[in-house]
């Protein structure tokens, strides 16, 4: 019973209960981050070039390394490679970090603009969030929580959604907290048998929102910190239609509701017998916390998984993200690509649309780019629009959809850029007629 209500506490206040910090409201999570952001200070490049350039050594071994030999290496399963693809971006990754500590190469590769932003700034943010992430979240997934909340819930999100109550604390650990931790959560939730296939990618493509320091952090950088709660609540309304709609359209629709073959099903959130809701949900997550591990364990699982992202994902990520910067800054190809948005936005009546196009589609690449876009505009209503695609398409490359093309999730890299496209189709009209009716 300790168990059950010390380690799941440890994991609500870390993930899901607002604070107010240095004047705003934030999340555990978030002040330890920014703490020790601020213990680094400008020596973030000392923290994160380091870690590209070991990262991409060690990729580069397990992968090299025959099978048997590699998979007798510490955490052999959560660093050898699923495919020769990531070895190559964590290469690029740390050839890109080692010119950037040595200070030399060209400006489109060491610039402020490409790889200081990608390997530096940006990366140094979410290795922090995300290493934290990983180190306590078992704490709020393995000790009973979600399956007292998903019992009292189900009824409510079945009926709105066709989804499990406990993921409910999914969306609220995204809301909160992060998008990466929420993918996370879903994937460990679906490797464990309490969602399908469908259901995980589901929540994985439709729920894993922004959080809300992220949305005030968009509408700082895109240059409208007076219109904060105009863009929140954009963003609210959209993802409450897109997780209604998406999921009934291609190609979440085909994905088949079972679950993980060698987890099988592990929900159960119906009352049995004469149990109400309540006690259900409390029989239910007494039994799991009796059988979860140590807490000790748990910082140990949660370090296996932090090593996976930090060697794994990460390179791959910023590298996309580094990449996605060069070729928006130095060629002319995503204003090429973004030509039929041109005419889309300037019959909706949006100022500056062929400067704002590109914004329409390099967010599949990293959710951050549009709002910088936006911040170069002159005209608000543009920048509104850029800013709420900005927190509304979910699915980038920089990040979310690393994260689950490094899960169990079955969703394939044109499956997600088909939900990008459709997120993108039904947000972009909605806010457009939102900034009509601002500005």
């Amino acid at each position: 019973m300790s168990k059950l209500f010390l380690c799941s506490l440890l994991g609500i206040v870390f993930f899901l209960v607002p604070m107010h910090y240095d004047d705003k409201w934030t999340i555990l999570m978030g002040i330890i981050t920014d703490l020790i952001s601020a213990g680094i200070g400008d020596n973030m490049a000392l923290f994160t070039l380091p870690l590209f350039i070991v990262s991409a050594g060690i990729s580069l071994v397990y992968y090299l390394l025959p099978h048997r030999l590699a998979m007798r290496l510490p955490y052999a399963r959560h660093l050898i490679a699923s495919h020769w693809s990531w070895v190559v971006l964590s290469t690029i990754g740390g050839l890109v970090a080692t010119l950037l500590a040595l200070g030399v190469g060209p400006d489109w590769i060491i610039g402020k603009d490409t790889g200081v932003t990608a390997y530096i700034d940006v990366a140094g943010a979410i290795y922090l969030i995300i290493g934290l992430g990983c180190l306590f979240l078992p704490f709020l997934t393995d000790y009973g929580l979600l399956d007292f909340v998903g019992t009292l819930m189900r009824p409510y999100y079945r009926r709105l959604f066709n989804l499990p109550g406990r993921s409910t604390v999914d969306t609220l650990a995204s809301w909160v907290g992060s998008s990466s931790i929420a993918v996370l959560m879903t994937s460990y939730q679906y490797e464990r048998g309490y969602y399908t296939a469908r259901e995980s990618a589901v929540l994985a493509t439709s729920f894993s929102v922004v959080s809300l320091p992220f949305v005030l952090l968009t509408s700082q950088v895109a240059g409208l910190p007076n219109h904060f709660f105009q863009l929140y609540g954009a963003m609210v309304f959209i993802c409450i239609l897109c997780a209604i709609v998406v999921p009934k359209l291609p190609p979440l629709k085909h994905i088949p509701d079972e679950y993980y073959p060698p987890a099988g099903k592990q929900l159960f959130e119906e009352a049995e017998g004469d149990h109400s809701p309540l006690t259900w949900a409390c029989k239910k997550s007494y039994e799991v916390a009796s059988h979860s591990p140590s807490p000790m364990l748990a910082f140990k699982k949660g370090f296996g998984s932090m090593l996976d992202i930090f060697i794994m994902m990460m390179p791959a990520a910023m590298t996309i993200e580094f990449l996605a910067l060069v070729v928006y800054y130095h060629t002319p190809v995503f204003q090429i690509l973004s030509y039929p948005f041109i005419f889309a936005l300037e019959a909706m009546q949006v100022p500056e649309a062929r400067a704002a196009a590109p914004g329409m589609i390099i967010g599949l690449l990293d959710q951050f780019v549009p709002a910088i876009i936006a911040g170069s505009r002159d005209s608000q209503l543009t920048r509104f629009v850029l800013a709420g695609l900005s927190v509304t398409q979910l699915i980038f490359f920089a990040e979310t959809a690393l994260l689950i093309m490094r899960s169990k999730i079955p969703l394939s890299v044109k499956q997600l850029v088909a939900i990008f496209f459709i997120r993108t189709l039904i947000a972009l009209p909605i806010l457009v007629a939102i900034a009509h009716w601002l500005f």
